[in-house]
């Protein structure tokens, strides 16, 4: 979907949104690799497509951006609620209000930034063709690329596989008149 958007955006001069659909790639790329500041950028630049739609800036398709965008956050979040509740809430609300901010944000000072830097612009009719359908075919080759193989045969996992294997420790609780008695005992031995 972040592809999706990148090129579009590449056509229509929305340079904002192509740093937005490049931010959303970054963070779901480095998602995939399993770094949470990954799922963080993804979540956080996910919540400011629809906020730019919600405030008039953005077509509503933006809304089904912001949606997939959220996913690497909403798949990972029962194992992030696991390890730390408080940050798991802390990092959605940082996320969420960063996405709105930078979305009303960028609504606030586009008009300062277009009369500014006169390229920035939007266009209302397609531009950089070459290099939009050049983007399109190296993100879906790199897509592609990025799918899983064949699942390697159990067999074939076994001899390389280390499983750890914690040890059973059983702790039995001895009542008190048993400790009194093994002293009492013990006295008497000694005793003869």
């Amino acid at each position: 979907m972040a592809l999706a958007t990148l090129v579009r955006s590449i056509a229509f001069d929305r340079w904002i949104t192509v740093l937005a659909s490049l931010l959303l790639i970054t963070g779901a790329v480095a998602a995939r690799r399993g770094r949470t500041w990954g799922v963080a950028l993804t979540f956080a630049q996910a919540a400011a497509f629809p906020v730019a739609f919600l405030i008039g800036i953005a077509p509503p398709w933006f809304c089904l951006v912001g949606a997939i965008g959220s996913l690497p956050f909403l798949l990972s979040s029962r194992a992030l609620l696991r390890f730390d509740k408080t940050a798991t809430r802390v990092l959605a609300a940082l996320g969420m209000l960063g996405g709105a901010l930078g979305a009303i944000g960028w609504s606030a000072f586009a008009a300062t930034v277009f009369n500014a830097i006169p390229v920035t612009t939007p266009s209302v009719y397609p531009h950089h063709g070459l290099i939009a359908l050049l983007t399109a075919i190296v993100g879906g080759a790199l897509i592609v690329k990025q799918r899983p193989a064949a699942q390697p045969e159990a067999s074939e996992i076994a001899p390389r596989a280390r499983i750890a294997v914690e040890p059973e420790v059983r702790v039995a609780a001895v009542e008190t008149e048993d400790v009194e008695a093994e002293t009492d005992d013990e006295a008497e031995r000694r005793a003869l």
